[in-house]
């Protein structure tokens, strides 16, 4: 069965804002779940990944090197921009979405883990990992920051929505604490690790 714990939910935010039988772009599409729910969705979907297994509809390529594949009313990325090498990604969503396609894209700011996350997950993560800020920043200290995503996207798209989203939970692999996350970020009793954004080409 396919992972879902990063796309679940953003495939309903995709199949609602394009047009019916539309075409979708999904850059680091790992295993190809979100790839088949978005075709089980009625939407003309592929996926683009180095990794990608052997699938009619998924290229193994990195986005900026994949060849004459036309043009998309939609590209998503999911959890697949921190360690992209984001001025090629970024050329590569302009080259491959239509005129007023839509960018959705979801990552990490993994710059923002501070004491309180640590905390939570004192609480929630059983699984004995150090998720001490600074075993979380020499973990992380290479990636791309949240920031830097968001510069990137930018210079691809007019970005028209940025919302906050949980992240913790997501990593951890537990559905039922994602709502608590969330009312704990509105509250600034946790810190927004996760950032969704839709822009248009």
């Amino acid at each position: 069965m396919a992972e879902d714990r990063w796309w679940r939910g953003f495939d309903t935010s995709i199949v609602e804002r394009v047009a019916a039988h539309a075409r979708v772009l999904d850059v680091g599409c790992g295993d190809g779940g979100l790839v088949e729910r978005l075709c089980a969705s009625g939407l003309d979907a592929i996926g683009v990944d180095p990794r990608a297994r052997p699938h009619p509809r998924l290229i193994p390529e990195r986005v900026e090197d994949v060849g004459s594949i036309g043009k998309f009313d939609a590209i998503c990325a999911v959890m697949a921009l921190h360690h992209a090498s984001l001025d090629g990604v970024a050329s590569a969503f302009r080259r491959l979405l239509r005129p007023s396609g839509q960018l959705f894209a979801y990552d990490f700011a993994w710059e923002r883990y501070d004491g309180r996350a640590e905390a939570w997950l004192a609480v929630h993560d059983h699984s004995g990992a150090d998720n001490s800020v600074n075993a979380w920043r020499s973990e992380h200290g290479e990636l791309h920051t949240g920031a830097t995503i968001r510069t990137a996207l930018t210079r691809a798209v007019d970005l028209r929505e940025e919302s906050a989203r949980p992240y913790l939970a997501r990593m951890l692999g537990t559905v039922d604490l994602e709502a608590e996350e969330q009312r704990r970020i509105a509250a600034g009793a946790l810190p927004a690790l996760g950032d969704w954004y839709v822009g248009v080409r």
